[in-house]
């Protein structure tokens, strides 16, 4: 069960999302959490944080605030940026694994094969 707030998300970002929506965001990130065995042990308010600042950056990289940025100019997406990097620093200092940051799915690999011209 989440231990999280719309409440809690808002004091991380300010977003126009109705609470019924932060609620079912909070229910994914709870879910997230439970599911990756690296994060263990968090008291109840450090639970709470870690929920609002995850739902937070999903708010501020997938839904209000990404759409708001695009036509904003270079300012506001420095801003943008400067702000979920901020947000990510919190959730690590909560325990937050790179797989629960979104990070691992990110990373670019690539393969090559070179033909033998021999």
């Amino acid at each position: 069960m989440p231990e999280a707030s719309p409440e809690d998300v808002r004091l991380e970002i300010d977003t126009h999302l109705d609470d019924p929506k932060i609620e079912k965001l909070i229910g994914r990130k709870a879910r997230d959490i439970e599911r990756d065995p690296n994060v263990g042990g968090l008291d109840d308010p450090d639970r709470r944080d870690l929920e609002a600042v995850l739902t937070a950056i999903h708010i501020a990289t997938r839904l209000d605030r990404a759409e708001e940025s695009v036509g904003a100019g270079p300012a506001s997406v420095d801003y943008e940026e400067s702000m979920i990097e901020e947000l990510r620093a919190d959730a690590r200092r909560l325990g937050a694994t790179d797989e629960l940051l979104g990070i691992v799915a990110t990373d670019k690999k690539a393969s090559v094969w070179v033909p033998d011209t021999g």
